[in-house]
């Protein structure tokens, strides 16, 4: 069985994430290296060469186009493929040639996933006799998970299916998400004719941790000290010899698929230490946590003071509904800030946009312009409490103190601001009327030439288009990630654009100068964020769990 089980996994920019991955693979499981295939894909100053080095028997190839190294790979593997991603982390001991095994004797069951399990509930009805095996129908399930039977994290497949439904996509295959997405609601039940799934019957034997902080976002002790983008992590791996605790992380509750940042848990290199360096050591952390300390108290008091509606006189921001009734009655071109825009400016990185001095002046700027025919957003709960936000945006606004502190100091109050998340409002709210919303948008859309700027190929995963209303379409594409490399290529192509269509532009940072540029050249231009991500997950009636939530916002 060992030369018919093959693992792929794919890895962008996160050689930390890698390491853990592998490592607990390899400590949890009976997969050897020689198995593995690592298909990763470097960024400018984020390097694998330490991790390749580690991990000398992985067999690892360097992305050069996507899609004909996942086929080359599948073509190579063996009779039965799992998937990985690089923010798995394996929490159990588990059997790959068992579930090998369990494939080859059932010939409905589809795959055999290694996250789910009697731990994550609601479950559905257990069919299968073996008392070690969770056997369920996904066609027609009910249930969260178990509904979902082509997933990249850590499920076993019968390379004869995989190759069967690479081959039949008609679409290109650019990445791990698109590959993912060629399996959808409405096609999957036609596409995959084994109607069953499989697991480990207790529980799941992996967690999914949704890293995608660029701020003071989760009240935690990792999060009070440290930055979790792409290229924060890479300087904790590469430069200061840290790992992820695996044994730490296996240890905590594993009830949930995706976990959040509280089990992103350093283990930092063993180091030998003499008596002396022992005693400095512990000196240094014990003051570390007395600077720390003034810090939870500010919080805390700014807290309170947020809950209180304390801040909401000190900027004039419309609310999302006021900002809605003015661009339904005035023309305008608007751009929109929120915590990745305030890290940029504080001079940090954030996951699609490395720290860019010349960007960070220019939102600085920018945010403090009161012109005519161009409008300014900040979150209006940023500053004003609010009963109907969903609970994790609720729990996220209490903890922005500073965010608060830095819009307080360089926005203007003589401007009157409109609400940045007039564009994804799905996602911020627990309780609004969102066909009144989405009705009166899309009417804002229809019969309008547009054209939308945006990262290459990020829209393509969509089921429900919300650009669909529109008279015409047309797409200029841009790096997905650190946009403003290119800045000066991407204004020129924007600049050949008609003036007479509507410009949405989804570039993150890189929006906000792009559209206030093209409002001096006379365009209409909407800085449109999330908003047709935002309309789909609506659409779909996604959960908004803080987990959901999180991987909605991570760069596409």
């Amino acid at each position: 069985m060992e030369k018919q089980i093959s693992i792929i996994v794919f890895s962008k920019g996160r050689p930390m994430q890698m390491h853990a991955y592998l490592e607990s693979l390899l400590k949890f499981s009976d997969v050897e290296q020689e198995m593995i295939s690592v298909l990763y894909c470097e960024m400018e100053n984020i390097h694998y060469e330490k991790l390749m080095k580690a991990f000398p028997g992985v067999n690892w190839i360097k992305e050069s186009k996507f899609e004909n190294n996942l086929n080359a790979e599948i073509q190579n593997a063996g009779e039965y493929i799992m998937f990985g991603c690089d923010d798995v982390v394996f929490t159990g001991e588990f059997s790959v040639r068992k579930a090998a095994a369990y494939l080859e004797k059932n010939p409905q069951v589809f795959g055999f996933s290694m996250r789910l399990g009697e731990n994550i509930k609601p479950y559905p009805q257990n069919l299968s006799k073996d008392e070690n095996v969770f056997e369920w129908k996904w066609e027609g399930c009910k249930e969260q998970h178990y509904n979902y039977p082509w997933e990249l994290d850590c499920t076993l497949y019968r390379k004869e299916d995989v190759l069967k439904l690479t081959m039949q996509e008609e679409n290109p295959i650019k990445n791990p998400n698109y590959y993912e997405a060629m399996i959808t609601p409405d096609n999957r039940e036609k596409r995959i004719l084994r109607k069953n799934m499989a697991s480990n019957r207790k529980c799941g034997k992996a967690v999914v941790i949704t890293v995608n902080r660029v701020q003071d976002t989760h009240q935690n002790d990792f999060d009070d000290s440290m930055r979790t983008d792409i290229y924060s992590l890479d300087q904790l791996y590469n430069n200061e010899n840290n790992t992820l605790d695996i044994d730490k992380i296996s240890s905590m509750d594993n009830s949930m698929i995706h976990v959040g940042a509280e089990y992103f848990v350093l283990r930092k290199a063993a180091e030998g230490y003499s008596s002396k360096r022992l005693v400095k050591k512990k000196v240094k952390a014990v003051i570390e946590r007395m600077t720390r300390f003034p810090r939870r108290v500010y919080r805390r008091i700014e807290r309170m003071c947020y809950e209180k509606g304390k801040y909401s006189d000190c900027l004039n921001i419309l609310s999302t509904e006021d900002t809605l009734n003015l661009m339904e009655n005035e023309k305008f071109c608007f751009l929109r800030y929120g915590d990745g825009e305030i890290a940029i400016m504080k001079g940090e990185s954030i996951p699609f946009q490395k720290y860019d001095e010349a960007l960070a002046k220019r939102l600085i700027k920018l945010l403090r312009v009161n012109r005519k025919g161009l409008r300014i957003g900040i979150p209006y709960y940023y500053m004003h409490p609010m009963q109907n936000l969903n609970v994790f945006v609720s729990n996220f606004a209490k903890s922005l103190s500073a965010q608060r502190k830095f819009l307080r100091k360089y926005c203007r109050k003589d401007i009157t601001y409109i609400d940045t998340a007039i564009t994804q409002v799905y996602q911020t709210y627990q309780q609004y009327d969102f066909n009144d919303y989405y009705n009166r948008m899309q009417n804002l859309l229809k019969n309008r030439d547009i054209t939308i700027i945006c990262g290459e190929g990020i829209l393509d995963r969509l089921e429900y288009k919300a650009f669909d209303v529109c008279k015409t379409v047309e797409f200029v594409t841009a790096p997905s990630m650190n946009a403003y490399e290119t800045y000066d290529m991407l204004l020129k192509k924007a600049l050949k654009i008609d003036k007479k269509r509507l410009v949405c532009v989804m570039l993150g940072p890189t929006a906000k100068v792009l559209v206030c540029d093209l409002y001096k050249k006379g365009y209409q231009a909407w800085d449109m964020g999330h908003y047709f991500k935002d309309y789909d997950s609506y659409m779909k009636k996604r959960p908004r769990t803080e987990a959901e939530i999180i991987q909605f916002y991570k760069p596409d």
